[in-house]
């Protein structure tokens, strides 16, 4: 098992499987909200700082895929929404935690269970564009990753249905809709979370942006809304993610973490 460390205290990191660490390929779809991922990213960003086609980890041979995060001296994070699309998507966070013989979930082909311990909830469907959270990370965790539950505790759709968690580490994610496998690329374990790398843009302190899709990414795509389809179109809940400094985290104040973010 090989990880690659991309910059800063909070790291990406890549699991090198035989003929899995390829470049990803993405199939997109016309958003059905009218509001395409890069007008998003423009508007906070700047026109064309970020390509979403091609910026996302994944889509060059080597980039972080799987993604989970390490964090080797980070107290914590800042997560900011960005934008959404659902009122009911919640978005949590989960420890890559090992099993009794020393794997990994993913190794064994099995997700994390959400149950409260070495996970929690970062937003609620109730946030919005602009709310802000911290998450202290406790019992010196220092792998990690996020999940979704697409609308919260009601079905989402013919592909999503309760209590089905999408995660940042693709390879808790089935392989089309309800495992049947995709119609498009990629054709194992659905993506449903784009990131990101956007340390380049904070002055070096480790940033991330999460952009999910909150219906089953392998299902067909379809051009309009229909319940047993998808659009692709990973705008339905968009993050920023920021390190906190390790240094003085304890007694910060939480005008001086906001400060982190750029206006």
């Amino acid at each position: 098992m090989m990880r690659i460390r991309i910059t800063g205290f909070l790291t990406l990191a890549l699991l090198a499987f035989p003929g899995l660490a390829g470049a990803l390929d993405i199939t997109f779809g016309n958003s059905w909200d009218n509001v395409p991922l890069q007008q998003i990213l423009d508007a906070r960003y700047g026109v064309g700082v970020i390509n979403v086609a091609t910026d996302y980890e994944g889509h060059n041979a080597g980039d972080a895929d799987p993604a989970y995060w390490e964090d080797i001296a980070v107290s914590g994070l800042i997560v900011r929404e960005i934008a959404g699309f659902s009122s009911r998507n919640t978005l949590g966070w989960y420890a890559e935690t090992l099993d009794t013989l020393g794997w990994y979930a993913e190794t064994l082909g099995s997700a994390p269970v959400i149950d409260g311990v070495d996970d929690g909830v970062v937003f609620s469907g109730l946030a919005g564009a602009g709310a802000t959270a911290s998450v202290m990370f406790p019992n010196g965790l220092t792998r990690f990753g996020f999940w979704l539950n697409p609308n919260g505790t009601l079905d989402g759709g013919a592909h999503a249905p309760e209590p089905e968690l999408f995660f940042t580490n693709r390879f808790y994610n089935d392989s089309g809709a309800a495992g049947g496998g995709a119609p498009h690329a990629p054709f194992t374990h659905d993506p449903q979370c784009l990131v990101f790398n956007i340390s380049h843009l904070s002055g070096g302190v480790p940033t991330f942006v999460l952009a999910w899709e909150d219906l089953d990414y392998g299902a067909a795509i379809s051009p309009a809304y229909s319940w047993s389809t998808t659009d692709n179109d990973f705008n339905d809940m968009v993050v920023e993610i920021q390190a906190v400094s390790p240094v003085g985290v304890e007694n910060a104040s939480w005008g001086s973490v906001k400060a982190l973010f750029r206006p």
